[in-house]
């Protein structure tokens, strides 16, 4: 795996990396580029409870995102270590990730 880029570099104001969410793109070996969406387990909830108070889906009733990976922190090293799991696992890279067309 390389050529790793984190949304999370981007951000100006810093985070906290136990309640937030980022796409990681990727490029492996055989030089196909990818996308992962990481929340965090803390994310999920702080996202239901804006969620309930903005009436945003069904006022928290539910949360929809394309091939979420949970997560406990938003770290590098975690990341990394979940990505390399799901790609030496997965048989189906596409169920999990979604492809980058450049």
């Amino acid at each position: 795996m390389t050529d790793i880029w984190y949304e999370f570099d981007t951000w100006q104001d810093g985070f906290d990396e136990t309640d937030a969410n980022a796409d990681v793109h990727f490029t492996l070996e055989d030089g196909t580029r990818w996308c992962a969406a990481f929340y965090t387990y803390r994310n999920l909830q702080s996202l239901a409870e804006k969620n309930r108070q903005s009436g945003e889906c069904l006022s928290g009733a539910y949360f929809c995102a394309d091939k979420p990976i949970f997560i406990e922190r938003l770290r590098k090293d975690l990341i990394v270590s979940v990505l390399e799991e799901i790609i030496r696992h997965e048989t189906d890279l596409f169920a999990v990730f979604t492809p980058v067309w450049e």
